[in-house]
């Protein structure tokens, strides 16, 4: 009778231990299926050919091929996922300095396909430009398992600051870092309650965005540019005219129609402390005799801003806080 009892005992510890072996298995199955998924999945089209791109673990040897991307990943603390940067147009936005400084610079503009390659990258962003010929096309990347991500906010002419927002928190999650790209998202949003607070009872104004010319004004229509300063009581003089773009050559003789009562130069000076171009753009808009019945013009309503600030990127709004203070003629505490 004992030696049933301990058969029937050793039986049925080793159906128990077989039991959790089983287990065991499919614990560490489902563990390894869970490491496979992907943590981002998106596409992008170069050319009129889509292609789906898929990350597994964070990037580790990232290159930013413009400024603004650049300035995105530092701004989400990816200073140490990134094997180079390329193609800087303009001082680094101050708060990033510091890590900026801890990235090798491949290139001052664009880097050659061997210099890109040099650098061992698993991840490309940039503008669109960087990823065609005028740079270095997007298949020959793809052909080395390069993944590219190109911000929506850079693509679409209905972009807004919602879609800089998403962007943002889209390479939060390709890089592991959701949580921090949320916070900041967040605290932007605070900042842009506050400013809208104080205009939501004054009177909306009329401007026109002044790139440069050649005869005509390179400017901007729709898109990014246009939307966010819609957000501070600032109506593009240059939108809704039937212009599907982002920025394209437009006319004098729709700006003098429109007549704007402010206008927002971009300027290209090597340094914020150096407003040659500025003054330079002033002193031509105002000896184009065409332009003399302009209110902008005869009031001297000029506003400054660097590219930087009115496109994609990290720097939106507080830009937004100094051109609501200048087009208004407010403080904004």
């Amino acid at each position: 009778m004992l030696n049933k009892i301990k058969k029937f005992t050793i039986l049925g510890l080793l159906v128990t231990g077989s039991v959790f072996a089983i287990a065991g298995c499919g614990a560490d199955h489902q563990a390894t299926t869970q490491s496979q998924q992907a943590i981002a999945n998106w596409s992008e089209t170069f050319d009129g050919t889509t292609t789906n791109f898929s990350v597994k673990t964070p990037p580790t040897h990232a290159v930013s091929m413009s400024q603004a991307t650049t300035e995105m990943m530092l701004q989400l603390g990816l200073a140490d996922k990134m094997a180079g940067t390329a193609f800087k147009e303009e001082e680094i936005y101050p708060p990033l300095q510091a890590e900026y400084d801890k990235v090798k610079i491949l290139a001052e503009k664009w880097p050659s396909y061997e210099v890109f390659m040099s650098a061992k990258p698993d991840f490309a962003t940039g503008w669109p430009d960087s990823f065609s010929k005028r740079a270095i096309p997007a298949d020959k990347m793809i052909a080395q398992k390069v993944n590219i991500w190109v911000p929506e906010s850079m693509l679409s002419t209905k972009a807004d600051l919602e879609t800089n927002f998403q962007d943002m928190i889209m390479l939060g999650k390709i890089f592991g870092v959701e949580n921090k790209a949320n916070e900041w998202v967040q605290s932007q949003r605070n900042t842009l309650t506050q400013i809208q607070t104080q205009l939501k009872d004054l009177p909306r104004k009329r401007v026109f965005i002044y790139d440069s010319e050649d005869g005509q004004p390179f400017t901007a229509f729709e898109g990014y540019t246009t939307n966010i300063l819609r957000l501070i009581g600032a109506d593009n003089v240059m939108s809704g005219l039937g212009v599907d773009k982002t920025w394209a050559k437009g006319s004098w003789e729709t700006v003098i129609a429109q007549n704007p009562d402010y206008i927002i130069i971009a300027d290209y000076g090597n340094s914020i402390r150096n407003d040659d171009d500025f003054q330079e753009k002033i002193a031509k808009l105002k000896s184009n005799p065409q332009l003399q019945d302009i209110t902008a013009i005869k009031e001297n309503h000029f506003i400054r801003v660097k590219l930087s600030e009115i496109t994609p990127g990290v720097r939106t709004v507080e830009a937004l806080k100094r051109l609501a203070e200048e087009i208004h003629g407010i403080t904004i505490q």
